[in-house]
């Protein structure tokens, strides 16, 4: 989910009259993955030969001239985040 919708999901669950019960329910409900988490296997990083293969895929991208400048780089990443900025829960 992106920032508006997180805010958004916040915004409806402090508009519902929930008991303590009611919400002690709805935590553990979103803590439950986060359970199964913990027990589950880490994923397998990439082997050698896999992250030379991509540092090599990298290089010829950007011996192609297929980069964005720091500036062009900052520019996109402040419009990405003004694109999330949103009212206030009332």
């Amino acid at each position: 989910m992106n920032a508006v919708s997180m805010n958004n999901l916040w915004c409806y669950l402090q508009g519902l009259s929930l008991t303590a019960s009611n919400r002690r329910w709805l935590a553990e409900r979103l803590t439950e993955p986060l359970e199964k988490e913990k027990t589950q296997i880490p994923p397998v990083l990439q082997t050698l030969e896999e992250a030379m293969s991509d540092l090599d895929e990298s290089e010829k991208e950007f011996e192609l001239g297929d980069v964005v400048s720091g500036d062009d780089f900052n520019l996109e990443c402040q419009a990405l985040l003004d694109s999330f900025a949103t009212k206030s829960c009332k």
